[in-house]
């Protein structure tokens, strides 16, 4: 298997080079159990499924609240003939295309599977904390956590997916994870996604998705921490009336890399698709990368298909390289989408500093607000919490510069 180089195509922005001259050696696992009470979400106290290094821990989870037929855990015990049809089969079905979802097949030690019966609603979300914890020696701790979600006809389920670091805020490792989604027909997933890892981390993800008639897909993503970052998104509408909305935001602050690549193609009638990407880049070391391809096929008569990036720059020479794409091969179709790269502008900072907020201060605000609008969806307070932590230490690194003088 050849991995990618900035030679290609896809990694032209996404320089894995120190990924791949990394030594790695196999994660100690210590700290977790601290880790796991730092990381608390109060709404799945008794729906909290715990990932350490890649392998699920019966010990650290909690899963008292699943109705009856529902299957969370190790693949040891989960649904032979359902897992048997599903594992592997979308990240097969796109090869070298995705090279460490590849890796991730060749390298995982178990997988964690979740699946829901036809008609069962569970109400509580579901909390998949991973944890990845460093190495006992000077090499790179290497996890490769994989998950399968499998959800039956008319199910629904809110999953809340958190990678966080073991304790330490230093922690070095690589994170190489996979999670394959197959909703049946009028299946509904609210999906959020929440990227907090070690500043020192590389973390890589591969999310593929594929809905049948009538399924309902929402993804909610923030990705902040780890130097390199990146997230393969990829989207198969299979079925007429079918709804996707996607919406990401990423900080980049010195020295990091955050890559969204997705790729959504909708292939059947009356489709639905909305997608909100948010960048702000706040070092001159930082690079934030967005390529998101829609494609409406032939039959995908009807369909209303959305895209928007919208990317805020906050110092000279902060780098943003943004693709979005949208290819419309139906004629009858309602179809739009966007790219904007700005600062902040001068008369919302003007606004609050003629009401005597000074400078910082309403900066604060302005970048707060700007990636509210995906932040807000991921609707737990305590998640939002540990991201906005996040986000106010890589701003706090940023030079504060008048904005006339960029």
């Amino acid at each position: 298997m050849r991995m990618p180089t900035k030679r290609s195509e896809a990694y032209r922005f996404t320089d894995v080079t120190p990924i791949m001259s990394a030594s790695f050696q196999a994660a100690s696992g210590d700290g977790a159990e601290e880790a796991v009470a730092q990381h608390p979400l109060d709404a799945a106290t008794s729906s909290r499924l715990v990932i350490v290094d890649g392998v699920a821990s019966p010990e650290l989870s909690s899963l008292s609240s699943m109705p009856d037929g529902v299957y969370i855990g190790g693949i040891e015990n989960a649904p032979s003939q359902a897992v048997s049809q599903q594992l592997g089969a979308q990240s097969a079905a796109y090869g070298n295309a995705l090279p460490f979802a590849a890796l991730n097949g060749a390298l995982a030690t178990d997988v964690a599977c979740v699946v829901v019966p036809a008609g069962v609603h569970i109400q509580q979300p579901l909390h998949v904390l991973y944890l990845s914890t460093e190495s006992t020696t000077a090499a790179t701790a290497m996890s490769n956590p994989r998950l399968l979600v499998i959800m039956g006809d008319s199910s629904s389920l809110e999953l809340v997916e958190e990678f966080a670091p073991g304790p330490g805020s230093g922690t070095k490792y690589f994170t190489n994870s996979v999670t394959e989604v197959q909703l049946d027909e009028g299946a509904q997933l609210n999906h959020g996604y929440a990227e907090v890892q070690s500043g020192a981390s590389y973390h890589m993800k591969a999310s593929m998705v594929r809905q049948a008639a009538r399924s309902s897909y929402t993804c909610n993503e923030a990705a902040m921490g780890a130097a390199i970052s990146r997230h393969d998104l990829s989207i198969q509408q299979v079925g007429e009336a079918t709804s996707t909305t996607l919406r990401a935001f990423t900080v980049c602050g010195e020295g990091q890399l955050h890559d969204l690549h997705s790729k959504l193609h909708l292939n059947h009638p009356e489709g639905q698709a909305k997608q909100l990407h948010k960048c702000i880049v706040s070092a001159a070391t930082g690079r934030g990368v967005f390529d998101g391809n829609v494609r409406v096929g032939q039959a995908a008569q009807k369909t209303d298909a959305q895209q928007l990036s919208r990317n805020l720059l906050l110092v000279p020479r902060a780098t943003v390289n943004v693709k979005p794409n949208l290819q419309i091969i139906a004629d009858d179709v309602k179809c739009s989408h966007g790219c904007a790269v700005s600062d902040l502008e001068e008369d919302q900072m003007f606004y609050f500093r003629a009401r005597g907020i000074d400078a910082d201060a309403a900066r604060q605000v302005l970048v707060y607000s700007f990636g509210a609008e995906v932040t807000q969806h991921l609707k737990h307070k305590q998640l939002i919490q540990r991201v906005q932590k996040v986000v106010a230490t890589t701003l706090a690194k940023a030079p504060l510069l008048p904005v006339e003088s960029r």
